[in-house]
């Protein structure tokens, strides 16, 4: 059996059954080391290797550890929604975005055209940091807070990554 190795990816390269089978087994276990994903493709462990760190160069994927924010002892999920007024709300994302306690801002359209996602122990941290925003925070003319009451779901992953 004659192994390919693969080759060089362009930026905007599309993925192979084989990339997906390794994106597929490294999300199952991420610290899985490439000899062991390659036994269970069928594969050597240098082209596992070699395509994870193709498809890494290429941009086409990413290893990264991620923490469940509930393991680390914060309870509720809340959405911050701000309304922007005399300055950029690129500006305020980038700044908000720049903060520990925010786990993702997001550029919107609509009334409020900033939003951040946070994590907090309890009702009272989510109360400060609301009014940390308000203050805080140059250009902020107006602050919603959504607390999210259930999770159904929650895949940090990018997808979907399966082949078709």
């Amino acid at each position: 059996m004659s192994e390919e190795l693969p080759a060089r990816r362009q930026r905007a390269a599309t993925l192979d059954e084989t990339d997906h089978r390794i994106i597929a087994a490294l999300t199952r276990d991420g610290r899985a080391q490439s000899t062991a994903i390659g036994e269970e493709l069928g594969l050597s462990g240098n082209v596992v290797a070699n395509r994870i760190r193709a498809m890494d160069a290429a941009g086409a994927m990413r290893v990264v550890a991620l923490a469940d924010f509930r393991i680390h002892g914060y309870r509720l999920l809340a959405r911050i929604r701000l309304r922007i007024s005399g300055r950029p709300a690129s500006d305020v994302a980038h700044e908000l975005a720049a903060r520990d306690d925010v786990l993702s801002v997001h550029i919107t359209s609509g009334r409020y055209p900033v939003s951040c996602l946070h994590a907090f122990r309890n009702a009272r941290d989510m109360i400060e940091a609301a009014r940390d925003v308000s203050a805080g925070i140059a250009g902020v003319e107006d602050v919603d807070v959504e607390l999210i009451n259930s999770v159904y779901r929650y895949n940090p992953t990018v997808g979907p990554l399966e082949p078709r």
